[in-house]
């Protein structure tokens, strides 16, 4: 059943239904003709027995015993299908049909039956069904009388393997006209199917824009369709962001590489004192360095991607870990006249505690502290708000300095990403992983950080859970 097509097993099931409902209703009908053919012969011989009743119950004499066979006889002419038997209080057989014996066993029973019931015997092949009832004689001495009326019911059993037949072969036609119809209709219900897959199989890695259209395929169809264009939008995004990263990647990797391989050769290229080749030798090493802490990030990235791991979770004071920071930057701060402005809600300090690592919440502070000290003008503040709100601490910092572009904002936490890439690496620091680096620092925590710049203002808000 597995092997089948959903075609194929639609098919065999609407077939297999047609069949049961089918043959239920042909059983209910056959059942209810059989019923009514009962009835009908009940009703008959009832109506015979009540005649035979109004004969015998004016019995008022012996020689009027030995009529009853002849009266009974001429009541009965013309109903050929119809058999009597009449027996005295004896058991003496007054009156027989040739062609017909009725069970001993019915006759013998009608003396304890209150009122005659019907009943079905086969004899010689032939099939019958009778009522046997006693009655009574006006004198007493003559009775009781049993009267046995039976009819030959060949023709109702005729009708009924008739209709069986039919019914058998309209069921055979049936089936198959509607495994036809079923095939046909399944056939067209699922060609919405067939172009959802014929869409997928365009899609490879170079098109990954292609989309399933929303509005021809039927409601039930909709949310699978839906879900998978959200699908190839994220595998487009991604794929997307997976080649920008290996061509930032390169990009990254190349300008060391070439200083390194340049600075190797014209050393190589004549003999030179041992104090120049320290100073290529430390030159290179700064490079190195700048490689290895490249690559140092580049490894936390991939584990932050995997689930990052808070390796020591303890209680975090927000407030404490900035004042450190302000302190570690303030000779770069003093030396550009920038000052940090705190703003802390008034709250008590317990407020500001948080579980985490803090080792990595200092990272993640720590590069977002460094980049508004590095775009902030000479002699401007940088602003940090901290607020309490529903289980959560909000964390906000603010610096002056050049507008980002609002088509920027969204990308600014992916890996190498630079609004102005004419400017990287004119100071000398930085690899465009900072901010992808703290946005994996929150979400190991649990929290949320997003950006906003207007009005020469550049914000980053960071909302951190206080967990239990």
């Amino acid at each position: 059943m597995q092997q089948l097509s959903l075609t194929a097993r639609l098919t065999l099931f609407f077939t297999s239904l047609s069949c049961i409902v089918l043959l239920s209703l042909g059983w209910l009908i056959g059942a209810s003709i059989d019923a009514h053919f009962k009835e009908q012969d009940h009703h008959a011989l009832s109506g015979k027995l009540e005649l035979a009743q109004h004969i015998i119950e004016r019995v008022n004499s012996e020689q009027e015993v030995r009529n009853l066979a002849d009266q009974l006889s001429d009541a009965l002419v013309g109903h050929h299908d119809l058999a009597i038997t009449i027996l005295d209080k004896q058991g003496q057989v007054i009156l027989a049909s040739e062609t017909v014996k009725f069970p001993a066993e019915y006759l013998q029973r009608a003396r304890s039956q209150t009122s005659p019931t019907l009943f079905s015997w086969d004899a010689n092949g032939d099939h019958y069904r009778g009522l046997v009832s006693v009655f009574t004689t006006k004198d007493p001495q003559y009775a009781p009388i049993t009267v046995a009326i039976a009819t030959d019911i060949a023709h109702h059993q005729e009708f009924m393997a008739s209709f069986r037949k039919t019914l058998w072969l309209f069921v055979f036609v049936a089936a198959a006209l509607t495994s036809v119809l079923a095939w046909f209709a399944a056939s067209r219900g699922l060609r919405p199917l067939r172009i959802m897959r014929e869409r997928a199989a365009k899609v490879t890695a170079n098109k990954l824009d292609q989309r399933l259209p929303l509005e021809s395929v039927p409601p039930e169809l909709a949310d699978l369709a839906q879900s998978l264009n959200q699908m190839l939008a994220r595998l487009e995004e991604a794929f997307q962001r997976l080649s920008d990263f290996s061509s930032d990647l390169a990009h990254e990797l190349r300008t060391p590489i070439s200083n390194l391989m340049t600075q190797t050769q014209v050393s190589l290229s004549q003999a030179r004192d041992a104090q120049s080749y320290r100073e290529i030798l430390e030159s290179n090493a700064e490079e190195y360095s700048r490689l290895a802490r490249m690559i140092a990030d580049m490894l936390f990235l991939a584990k932050a991607e995997n689930g990052l791991s808070l390796a020591n979770v303890e209680a975090v004071d927000i407030v404490r870990e900035l004042r450190d920071l302000f302190e570690f930057y303030e000779a770069l701060a003093d030396e550009k006249t920038i000052r940090f402005d705190l703003q802390i809600e008034q709250s008590n300090a317990a407020s500001w505690v948080i579980r985490g690592d803090r080792l990595m919440l200092r990272r993640a502070l720590s590069n977002i502290l460094s980049n508004a000290l590095r775009y902030t003008s000479e002699g401007n503040s940088i602003q940090v708000h901290l607020q309490q709100q529903t289980s959560c601490i909000e964390l906000k910092i603010c610096n002056p300095g050049s507008t980002i572009p609002a088509h920027h904002l969204s990308r600014l936490f992916e890996r190498f990403y630079r609004v102005d890439h004419a400017r990287q690496h004119a100071d000398g620091e930085g690899s465009g992983l900072g901010l992808a680096i703290v946005k994996a620092i929150i979400d190991g925590h649990r929290g949320q950080i997003s950006a906003s710049s207007e009005n020469q203002l550049t914000c980053f808000t960071i909302h951190l859970p206080q967990q239990n």
